[in-house]
């Protein structure tokens, strides 16, 4: 019962939470994997769903950008997952880009909105002066500022295109005990629903063999990865 599952949100909204706890559900016939993307921003303390580089590599054919740094992966990744009888967990933050999976793989996509609250000011300034102390009292302020606009223009993204998303998760409360029921709702729901369906090596190639065209050219339509 290998599917994908992608996890989508906007800042602040426990995406890496949520994601261990679907990782912490493994069985067997529900093996989770977390799956790294290539990212052009700086490194992080609590980096370990991503990879640091200047460049994107060029072998990525799904890449995308927020606040001004892209990201990156390459869907033969997914596909080897997928035929390894895995569940490959990734989190996507452009609504392009899961479209363009849910375009590459059709029915063996699971998509999650997670949902907290809109954007607020604070949440950004406080990140900022934790992140970055060397910064300037100014400096702070300005990339909180613009991060803080950024993802209001994104969270109106999000919402308008709500019916992308096959579950929606309410991480609205500090208690996270509501939020790993309903992961585990979705989770048993999900392999109720997917009881039947088998899934073989020769169906995840014919579907790689379909759609690998598709996804080279959504990759080149996102951005010029030159």
């Amino acid at each position: 019962m290998a599917h994908v599952i992608t996890l989508t949100g906007p800042a602040h909204c426990g995406k890496s939470t949520i994601r261990k706890m679907f990782l912490d559900l493994e069985k067997e016939n529900f093996m989770p994997i977390m799956v790294k993307k290539y990212t052009t921003r700086e490194q992080r303390t609590n980096d370990d769903d991503v990879i640091c580089v200047p460049r994107i590599p060029k072998g990525c054919d799904l890449v995308y950008e927020q606040y001004g740094v892209r990201y990156g992966m390459q869907m033969k990744n997914l596909y080897e997952y997928l035929e390894a009888g895995k569940t490959p967990i990734v989190v996507v933050n452009d609504i392009r880009a899961v479209e363009d999976i849910k375009s590459a793989l059709g029915s063996l996509v699971y998509s999650i909105f997670l949902y907290r609250k809109p954007a607020v000011y604070e949440d950004f300034y406080m990140e900022e002066k934790e992140r970055y102390t060397e910064k300037s009292e100014k400096d702070i302020e300005k990339n909180a500022r613009t991060r803080f606009e950024k993802a209001q223009a994104i969270y109106r993204i999000y919402i308008e295109n709500i019916h992308l998303f096959d579950k929606v998760i309410l991480n609205t409360t500090n208690n996270k005990d509501s939020a790993k029921k309903q992961v585990e709702c979705i989770v048993n729901q999900f392999m109720s629903e997917f009881l039947d369906f088998t899934l073989n090596t020769s169906t995840i190639k014919n579907v790689r063999g379909i759609n690998k065209n598709v996804t080279d050219m959504k990759g080149s339509e996102h951005l010029d990865n030159k």
